[in-house]
């Protein structure tokens, strides 16, 4: 305010000096200064919500208020209005109650996307029950866990009939659990139908004295962690949370006039916080589709005339990989948001599908407290780490030593800042203002997240498990997953940067690299699991290439051929039995082909070769 009221009376000459003095030497102050204004308007808000404690529930009853009659839901051919939604929900509350269901109850939806997910999500606020969101590819065992954690009491399973198949094999074990399995569909021979029991209720607002005691602060969902590496947590998300998924397309100045394509899992943060939420306190609608397809996607946007595209960075690598058409151009996208969005499909689905597009590029963690937000549409990047955000902001990059799987510290315990340009691992200071959304069940598995003692004795710090970088312009870019990166020949390996480079080579349609162990050797050596196009590998092409684009620490020494990965729910892959398997041809039926320094190609591993390599006869 000081240097404003001095600008404001001083001469025109001091003026332009002064602004040109703080554009050469604080170039990032300007945008930082309008990416502040319009955040604390959210915190703001956010802070009136919880002032009125309201749950997701409140939230669609003042829009039915408002804008009752908008479009809300679209899905296929059905459109749904914020008034028919807000109904809808309202008797998804009541059938919830006629089951004895109470406020801190839980029970769990098992559906694919479509509008009753979202009614019985909003429903159950209403009611003070909490659902917790099951991811629709887990099975058996894994699939029990995830129902055990959340201690649920009934279980809502969509009509798709590889539910009812996950479902049967568990069947005796939930009858065992005393839980209720209920269909929202027809009713089958084995489980009534929830839908008939919503169908025969009032859809009149719940009155208070009927409402759950539930919080600002308390869970809204249980959703569940990918589960790359080990059973998935149940993480719980309260409805301040929730509001605060709406960030994102607040930012992009989202309202009535937007449509928003959401062709990602409602069981996962990204679509239910971003995407469901942020529509809803928008005042936007919200386009789902059943299940991501790339080929299908500019059709949908076209149907439905979308204005923001919701990503996971796989699915735009996914899109760009289609054939090219007239009509690449053909739609109404303003603007796309998610994250993972490597730089190679960045560059080239602006290229393709038009420079105008606003890439919101973010970063965030179902359960984490730090945030990083592309605000000011930088290419490549996730956000800033300006000074003034530094001070702001509660997250923090250390530096960190990728062989020992630990942090790097100073001679007196304390881990030290990464520098400019560093990989470093992202932690983020635990307060009141940036909490962690807990596990649900014991406690060590949020404590196992937490740093303690950072900085100073008393502090705390989520761990992210992620290492990001700032560079010289105060650009926040992501390295990788701990773990992920290795050390091989004395130099570390980001498998994302390989992957980036391994996934435009020839004939290759999709790549995931990662480090095996090899008897006798230092560190892990490179190995890309690959998809083809078509065809056979092109193994003398292959080696050209990466080694025309890579150095020679990091080019894969194995090259795995297969069929398809195995995704996460949130279309990530999965590496971790890719890496337990490494090249071992006793357990692995695919090709695998070595990268043979002699021959200067790669050539078809055989178990002769593979004993080679482990007791060193062979060189890599």
């Amino acid at each position: 305010m000081i240097i404003l009221s001095y600008l404001l009376g001083a001469p025109l000459a001091v003026v332009g000096s002064i602004w040109w003095l703080i554009k050469k030497f604080y170039p990032w102050l300007a945008e930082d200064i309008t990416y502040a204004k319009q955040f604390s308007s959210l915190i703001s808000k956010n802070k009136k919500w919880e002032k009125s404690n309201l749950v997701v529930y409140d939230m669609l009853q003042m829009q039915a208020k408002k804008i009752g009659d908008q479009k809300f839901v679209l899905y296929e051919d059905e459109v749904w209005t914020y008034k028919q939604m807000l109904g809808w929900s309202n008797k998804c509350c009541r059938a919830l109650s006629s089951k004895g269901m109470q406020s801190g109850d839980k029970i769990a939806l098992f559906m694919m996307n479509e509008p009753a997910y979202l009614a019985m999500w909003v429903g159950s606020t209403a009611l003070g029950v909490v659902p917790a969101f099951l991811n629709t590819n887990v099975r058996t065992k894994s699939l029990l866990h995830c129902i055990d954690i959340a201690e649920v009491k009934l279980l809502i399973v969509g009509k798709d009939p590889h539910l009812f198949e996950a479902v049967n094999q568990i069947k005796d074990d939930l009858q065992e659990r005393d839980i209720t399995v209920y269909v929202y569909g027809e009713q089958t021979d084995e489980y009534e139908s929830f839908s008939n029991l919503v169908d025969m209720q009032t859809n009149e607002d719940i009155p208070q004295d009927r409402r759950g005691e539930r919080a600002f602060t308390d869970p809204a969902s249980y959703i569940y962690t990918s589960g790359t590496t080990g059973l998935p947590k149940a993480v719980k998300l309260s409805s301040q949370k929730c509001f605060l998924g709406s960030t994102m397309l607040l930012l992009l100045k989202a309202n009535g006039n937007d449509i928003v394509y959401t062709p990602l899992p409602l069981y996962h943060s990204s679509a239910a916080l971003l995407g469901f939420c942020g529509s809803l306190i928008a005042g936007s609608t919200i386009a789902l589709r059943k299940k991501f397809s790339a080929s299908h996607l500019w059709s949908d946007c076209r149907k439905y005339n979308v204005t923001i595209i919701q990503y996971i960075g796989e699915t735009m690598r996914y899109v760009c990989k289609q054939p090219t058409t007239s009509d690449d151009r053909k739609h109404n996208v303003r603007a796309i948001m998610g994250n993972g969005l490597r730089p190679d499909v960045w560059r080239t689905f602006l290229d393709r599908y038009g420079k105008s597009i606003h890439v919101l590029e973010f970063y965030a963690s179902t359960e984490g407290n730090v945030v990083f937000i592309n605000f000011h549409n930088k290419f490549g990047c996730l956000g800033t780490m300006s000074p003034l955000w530094k001070k702001l902001s509660n997250g923090a990059i250390l530096k960190y030593n990728p062989e020992t799987d630990e942090l790097v510290r100073d001679k007196n315990g304390r881990p030290i800042i990464a520098d400019t340009n560093e990989p470093g691992l992202l932690v983020g200071k635990i307060d009141k203002t940036f909490a962690v959304s807990p596990y649900s069940g014991n406690k060590s598995l949020s404590e196992k997240k937490i740093f303690h003692g950072v900085f100073k004795e008393g502090d705390s710090y989520f761990n992210t498990g992620d290492l990001l970088m700032c560079d010289e312009n105060y650009h926040v870019y992501f390295c990788d997953r701990v773990g992920d990166t290795f050390r091989w020949k004395g130099e570390n390996v980001s498998t994302n940067e390989v992957s980036d480079i391994v996934v435009q080579g020839p004939g290759i349609k999709e790549a995931n690299v990662y480090g095996v162990e090899i008897p006798g050797s230092e560190g892990r050596a490179g190995m890309a699991a690959v998809v083809l196009e078509a065809g056979e590998l092109d193994c003398q092409g292959l080696y050209d290439y990466v080694c025309d684009n890579l150095p020679s620490y990091a080019r894969p020494c194995f090259v795995r051929v297969k069929d398809c990965f195995e995704l996460t729910g949130t279309l990530k892959q999965r590496k971790v039995l890719l890496r337990e398997e490494g090249f071992n041809l006793e357990i692995v039926d695919d090709k695998i082909y070595f990268l043979d320094i002699c021959k200067k190609r790669y050539v078809l591993l055989t178990p002769e070769m593979q004993d080679g390599i482990k007791d060193g006869t062979i060189r890599v």
